[in-house]
């Protein structure tokens, strides 16, 4: 008699557990899992927001900075849209059993084309948004579009080239050499 009581005991805890299981799942798929056509909230991090921080931009600046980037924006959205599909069309050539080199090229081309407009693009919202800005806020600008295209900052100080860094432009030790006193024994 006793082992029946004990596996009755086990049986109920066992449905306790599947229910409290049951339960978080429900829970999960109603409240953390959003549904496919609902739009992701906004992180509340807007591009305009950073520039205005980074810069520094005074009430007015950062209008005309939102208003440059919105429009900017819009007018590349098209651009990286072309550029899209000039890939895919090119990615779906080269998946062909025979690829036509000729066409190939012919979209690599396009491909070139779209990404120099792009470009401009981009070239003309800096040169917009340096319009707006003070000397020293252009130069922060500068060093944000470096960092955004992922090449270094060729500025003052950072020992690349023949700077202001105070060095004295060795490539290598061997060039200290000369300068250096032969060692007394």
């Amino acid at each position: 008699m006793n082992i029946f009581n004990n596996n009755r005991i086990v049986f109920w805890i066992l449905i306790f557990l599947v229910l409290i299981n049951i339960t978080a799942l429900a829970t999960y798929f109603i409240y953390m899992r959003k549904p496919a056509g609902e739009p992701m909230p906004d992180s509340g991090f807007k591009h305009g927001i950073a520039l205005k921080q980074e810069l520094s931009l005074t009430p007015d600046q950062s209008i005309k900075v939102n208003k440059i980037n919105a429009t900017c924006q819009l007018s590349n959205e098209s651009l990286v849209v072309a550029i899209k599909e000039k890939k895919t069309e090119l990615l779906d050539e080269l998946s062909k059993d025979n690829t036509d080199i000729k066409q190939v090229e012919k979209l690599v081309d396009e491909v070139v084309s779209e990404q120099k407009n792009l470009q401009m693009a981009n070239v003309k919202q800096f040169l917009d948004l340096k319009k707006v800005c003070t000397p020293e806020q252009t130069q922060k600008l500068s060093q944000i579009y470096a960092e955004l295209y992922g090449c270094e900052n060729k500025g003052k100080g950072n020992g690349n080239g023949k700077g202001n860094s105070k060095g004295k432009g060795y490539r290598h030790r061997y060039g200290q050499q000369q300068n250096a006193e032969p060692i007394k024994q």
